[in-house]
């Protein structure tokens, strides 16, 4: 027991770091992954993660490598790195130092979050004409978020410096793992509950990796905050974070403290508004009632106030005026009348004349319709042949020896039969 080696930390890390690099495996490999947690530092050197379904794996993306790599990388995105593995003694971490890079395209989880957008946009979940209104003056706002989380202390210190007088309702949530998206849902659906008498709600958290957001591009939870019955506020993150709970939101908001801005109307500013129209309508009020009170000397210190009667001489005059024109058109009219009275006594005269002229057509067209007309014809000793089922006879071949017939003369008709026939 006491001749066993004691190893610093140091040693430790040093022997992998050694071990690791002396394996030709480990020294210029290739790893395919979808980038997480990106971030550059002052002097120009990237840091990420690489990451698949299981594990992920830091990766530093030094200045000096970076001259030979002109792509442009950011989270979410898969690619191909190679470079070869490394120690960072100081924290016993170890990381591919990063030698090149290769796109792929967009990671599988912004692949997914893509295909989710354009599914919820076709339903209309981010439709414009369906977003709600925020409040005016709203008496209580609802927070959905962690409770512990610094996003939660800025909102309520926002919210108190702008109205101390606006109650504030706290729903907490997780705001981020597995359990994070039910757990959102439920403090939205709760804070709708007409018990609490919300009138907007704030949902979201503060900033952190695309890992750390995900649960607000969560499937139902977008459908959370769409089918929100009070109006909504997304506030997830930072303005550079952008998440499907945005879209869906009756506003978005770049981060939670301008949310709380957004909802909170500054008490003193609207104050100061309502002082400012208070002062306007008296203002206002007075100066009508100086102007009326001008109007009323200016009207009462004309002449026909002096002298009431000289209001009534035009009138007297206008209606002196009306009654004899009415006297005049009256006296028109009954000529115009008389005048058309007049040839209505020529009338007789003229429907006689028309009368005749009427009886002569009528008497001659009388004769052409007897000369022409089948009467007519029997009186001058014709006769029409028909059969008994009442059809004109007008040829031989029509009729069959022994056939009855009717033979219509100009006074009776009479039945024969048919013994022969001739041509």
């Amino acid at each position: 027991m006491d001749n066993k080696k004691i190893f610093t930390v140091s040693e430790i890390n040093q022997t992998i770091k050694h071990f690791l690099q002396s394996q030709k495996e480990f020294q210029h490999i290739s790893v395919k992954g979808e980038i997480s947690n990106y971030s550059r530092s002052g002097s120009g050197h990237i840091y990420f993660s690489l990451k698949d379904n299981l594990s992920i794996i830091r990766c530093t993306f030094f200045l000096f490598a970076q001259r030979n790599n002109h792509v442009s990388l950011k989270d979410g995105l898969e690619v191909i790195v190679s470079g070869n593995l490394n120690v960072y003694e100081p924290n016993g971490t170890y990381s591919i130092n990063v030698l090149h890079v290769e796109t792929k395209g967009k990671g599988e989880l912004l692949q997914e979050k893509e295909l989710l957008r354009k599914k919820l946009f076709k339903e209309g979940l981010f439709d414009p004409s369906k977003k709600k209104p925020l409040p005016k003056v709203p008496l209580t706002i609802g927070i959905a978020t962690a409770l512990g989380g610094a996003a939660v202390y800025d909102m309520i210190k926002i919210i108190r410096s702008r109205n101390e007088r606006v109650n504030i309702l706290i729903a907490p949530c997780l705001v981020q793992g597995e359990e994070a998206p039910a757990s959102i849902i439920g403090a939205i659906r709760e804070l709708n509950n007409p018990k609490w008498e919300v009138d907007v709600i704030i949902a979201g958290r503060g900033g952190g990796s695309e890992e750390d957001l995900s649960a607000f591009d969560n499937e139902e939870v977008v459908r959370a905050f769409f089918d929100s019955r009070l109006p909504i506020v997304s506030a997830v993150g930072h303005e550079v974070d952008n998440v499907l709970s945005d879209l869906a939101a009756d506003v978005s908001a770049p981060t939670p403290t301008a949310a709380a801005e957004m909802v909170t109307p500054d008490l003193n500013t609207e104050l100061e508004y309502l002082a400012a129209v208070e002062n306007r309508l008296f203002q206002a009020y007075f100066s009508h009632v100086k102007s009326s009170k001008e109007k009323y000397k200016s009207l009462i210190s004309r002449y026909v106030f002096q002298d009431e009667k000289q209001f009534l001489y035009d009138k007297f005059q206008k209606l002196d005026e009306l009654v004899k024109n009415l006297h005049l058109l009256g006296k028109n009219y009954l000529a115009k009348k008389q005048t058309q009275i007049t040839k209505f006594e020529k009338l007789p005269v003229l429907m006689k004349g028309q009368m005749e002229k009427y009886k002569h057509r009528y008497k001659i067209t009388k004769e052409r319709l007897e000369n022409f007309s089948p009467l007519g014809t029997l009186k001058r000793g014709y006769a029409v042949v028909r059969n008994l089922e009442k059809d004109v006879i007008h040829s031989i071949n029509q009729i069959e020896i022994g056939e009855n017939l009717e033979v219509i003369l100009n006074k009776g008709k009479l039945l024969v039969e048919v013994k022969g026939k001739s041509k």
